[in-house]
């Protein structure tokens, strides 16, 4: 079976959740036979990918992680070979559109030849019937000089990198179509409008979940669009299925929840030897906006020090809020107590999880939470918000609302002064992982694949 999988990032190169999500996810699907083309808008280079077939968007031709660019080159569109998980690797070249990017005049002189993204979203949905016009564009204007490194906005983003892959990838063999998320669905649809192959929409995360009520409307609308023209959609948690239902109107028989995973940690290094004063250190890791509640956080926090002398937070991650949070610490009072690391990737991640004494993940609306599996893989308790798919699947967590300001500075007060309660519950909860692997959501969704074909 072969899936065209359509995604916005990859690791090493990731801004978020959704990143590990699909190295997770396709590394379980190549275990299971399944060979996997899955194009991102553009590569960076060092992509962990060479169990699969992965397709640079941006017009540098496709690149196999482990293998160098000149070896990648010399592959043709049409060589195939076996790479460890019994996946297939070809590489292809696609033109540039997506990237190099037009400035604001010739993208509007561009969107109007190409008759896509300056009417607005609803033109974007029109692309299924608009190839051979796509396709003429790009070979006009493949090289052209005046092309600039950034758009206009990011509709204008997605309509590009829809018409580049309609344009390339229309003629391409696959079973099933499978997509993460909104930025790729207008593509996925007019793919599978063309190919007439199923499509499955996989909701990571909604615009309701990223901004509550101050939802964008327009990613919104591509977001019902999608659910609506995918044969079925995949949910990562029945939170999210039951916010996918009630927003979006989708029927629940056409939701399927398949919760993400983890895959064990050969080596776990330890630095919590190393660590001098503070003796104690809760940390918040992830996107600094909205969603994710560092303001709950750093409130509960000015509760907890009173009690906890000697704690330290730490606030990694980077995002819209970060300013503020930085200005409430401060007008606290408890800056000495507080560490802005920013983001954080590879060995710092591992670092810090290892030496946080308490994971807190205080989500307004998080529609899994794979931080909080992550946390516990490095053997560090988690606090999270009952707001969260992830409290579905972990028994052995402590759970708050996001809230309760109250109860959650009480479970961080509890969990630092009893070494044994913190040690109890990170074994449990570790033990419990063994039941959340990447392998089992690929089966799941191997299962949901051969349904629809």
């Amino acid at each position: 079976m072969k899936v065209l999988m359509l995604g916005w990032e990859y690791p090493p190169h990731i801004s978020g959740g959704l990143g590990t999500a699909c190295e997770g996810l396709t590394v379980g699907l190549a275990r299971q036979d399944v060979e996997i083309l899955f194009v991102v808008p553009s590569l960076f280079g060092g992509e962990r990918a060479s169990h699969m077939q992965l397709v640079d968007a941006r017009g540098n031709g496709a690149r196999a992680s482990g293998a160098s660019s000149k070896a990648a080159q010399r592959n043709s569109t049409t060589q195939k070979k076996r790479t460890r998980g019994a996946a297939r690797l070809k590489t292809v070249r696609i033109p540039a559109f997506l990237s190099p990017y037009l400035n604001e005049k010739t993208y509007q002189q561009a969107v109007g030849t190409a008759g896509f993204g300056a009417k607005g979203v609803t033109s974007i949905f029109d692309l299924a019937t608009e190839s051979a016009k796509i396709s003429n564009f790009l070979e006009e204007h493949d090289s052209n000089e005046s092309f600039v490194r950034y758009g206009t906005d990011i509709f204008g983003e997605v309509a590009r990198y829809t018409a580049q892959v309609v344009s390339q990838l229309a003629d391409e063999q696959f079973d099933v179509i499978h997509a993460h998320d909104w930025m790729t669905y207008p593509a996925a649809v007019a793919l599978s409008q063309l190919s007439g192959k199923p499509l499955i929409v996989h909701v990571h995360s909604l615009e309701y979940d990223r901004s509550g009520e101050s939802i964008n409307h327009q990613i919104n609308d591509i977001e019902h669009f999608g659910l609506h023209a995918a044969q079925a959609v995949i949910g990562v948690s029945y939170y999210t299925r039951s916010i996918i239902h009630e927003r979006h109107g989708v029927p629940l028989d056409k939701i399927h929840v398949v919760h993400n995973g983890v895959y064990p940690k050969k080596l776990v290094q330890r630095y919590r030897a190393r660590r001098k004063a503070p003796s104690k250190m809760v940390l918040f890791l992830g996107r600094i906006t909205f969603q994710k509640g560092p303001d709950y956080f750093v409130e509960a926090a000015a509760k907890v020090i009173p009690h906890v002398p000697d704690v330290s937070f730490v606030m990694a991650g980077s995002g819209d809020m970060l300013p503020r949070m930085i200005e409430r610490v401060h007008e606290l009072g408890i800056s000495s107590h507080f560490e802005f690391p920013g983001f954080l990737k590879g060995p710092e991640v591992e670092e810090m999880f290892s030496l946080a004494d308490v994971y807190v993940m205080p989500s307004v609306s998080e529609p899994f939470g794979i931080a909080a599996l992550e946390a516990i893989s490095f053997d560090t308790p988690v606090i999270i918000s009952r707001q969260s798919g992830v409290a579905e699947v972990l028994g052995h967590a402590l759970k708050v609302d996001f809230w309760d300001l109250n109860r959650l500075a009480d479970l961080m007060i509890n969990s630092l002064l009893h070494d044994e309660l913190r040690q109890d519950i990170a074994s449990m909860a570790r033990e419990e992982l063994k039941r959340l692997r990447w392998d089992v959501a690929a089966l799941r969704t191997k299962e949901l694949y051969q349904k629809m074909v």
